[in-house]
């Protein structure tokens, strides 16, 4: 076994998840080379490392398989000491029809969490083939060693997070530079406009803020390049046309932004496991307020490093409500929350521990 290792990495090539990923084993020195397929109507990405668009001209359900065969070709070429899958349902299921070995998969969560029969026969094909698989909360671990049919290695791994960008700023300057009202209280929403992300949820909340704070303002930050007809009608007919603003995919350097001009960031999935931009926010020291799920129990201290808020627009918009109006609160959330977001993020020590990991897997 050389020092160096050579990663083929298997996912989404314009998510920026995988992209983090990637970073994360080039920091930890290995080789890294990319393969996938490209997502419609999501933006682009700069890539780390060499990348192999895998062809998506056949149609469902035939593209799999066609996806599947690339990879192995691809595979047999690169000769890599690893496979790293992401998300077991897809890229990991292939990886594993395929045979490649020794393979490593990372569960993301929906490919896990959320009900769907297909979903979960490919999850569990992937884990069957997997060495050991990657979960990014102590939940996920639980859940996709229950959905295996043999018992499997299943480690909680972080990518790190680049704590220096990802850090506290002087909020004023922050609107400024989005082009924001200086004054005011700002709500900001950075997750996706799909239903699994509750957008409409978000829009009621915010509305029933506004109740006790008609100066506040919404920033629905969304990673996809057009906005949903349902959201865009639900701001309508809540009357909060002139009160929401709605921003695309902007590049990764001016995210940090939008969590510093923000007094209160919402993340508000129905399902998730450990999401980056919650740890995001946290690291730019700003009160989040989340859905009240098992990852968020037994991560984040409820009234400490965040609120955990059930799905519920009236309980969401009294969490709101608390950091607000309670000063003393929204800086002891932010303060924590970024002390618990440099506790867990350091990117070298998660590299240092992909890099161990990855190692026994290849020793074994």
């Amino acid at each position: 076994m050389t020092d160096r290792l050579r990663v083929l990495v298997a996912g989404w090539l314009n998510s920026p998840h995988v992209v983090a990923w990637a970073d994360a084993v080039l920091a930890a020195g290995h080789q890294v080379e990319l393969a996938g397929r490209v997502v419609p109507n999501w933006p682009e990405v700069d890539l780390p490392g060499p990348s192999h668009p895998l062809s998506t001209i056949w149609p469902p359900p035939f593209q799999g398989l066609r996806l599947s065969r690339g990879l192995a070709a691809l595979a047999r070429a690169f000769r890599p000491d690893i496979v790293h899958a992401h998300y077991l349902a897809e890229y990991g299921w292939m990886a594993a029809r395929e045979g490649l070995a020794p393979l490593v998969c990372s569960a993301w969560g929906s490919d896990v969490l959320v009900e769907s029969w297909l979903s979960r026969h490919r999850s569990r094909r992937a884990l069957d083939g997997a060495a050991l698989v990657f979960a990014d909360s102590a939940d996920l671990a639980t859940q996709a060693r229950e959905l295996a049919d043999r018992e499997v290695r299943v480690e909680v791994v972080r990518w790190g997070l680049d704590l220096d960008r990802y850090s506290p700023g002087d909020p004023t300057v922050a609107r400024q530079i989005l082009g924001l009202p200086p004054e005011g209280p700002l709500v900001v929403g950075v997750r996706g406009l799909s239903p699994i992300y509750n957008p409409e949820l978000q829009l009621e909340a915010f509305a029933l803020a506004r109740g006790r704070h008609p100066e506040a303002r919404l920033l629905l930050k969304h990673p996809q390049t057009s906005i949903p007809s349902s959201v865009d009608t639900a701001i309508d007919q809540l009357g909060l046309r002139e009160v929401v603003t709605v921003v695309g995919s902007v590049p990764a350097e001016r995210l940090p932004d939008f969590y510093r001009a923000a007094d209160v960031v919402l993340s508000l999935p129905s399902s998730d496991s450990s999401p980056r931009s919650v740890w995001e926010a946290l690291a730019c020291g700003r009160p989040v307020v989340v859905s009240d799920l098992p990852w968020a129990r037994q991560e984040l201290e409820p009234g400490e490093q965040a609120l955990l808020a059930p799905l519920d627009a009236t309980a969401v918009a009294d969490s709101i409500g608390q950091v607000l109006d309670n000063p003393a609160l929204a800086n002891r959330l932010g303060a924590r929350g970024r002390a618990h977001a440099l506790e867990k993020l350091d990117r070298h020590a998660c590299s240092a521990r992909i890099d161990t990991l990855y190692r026994e897997v290849v020793g074994r």
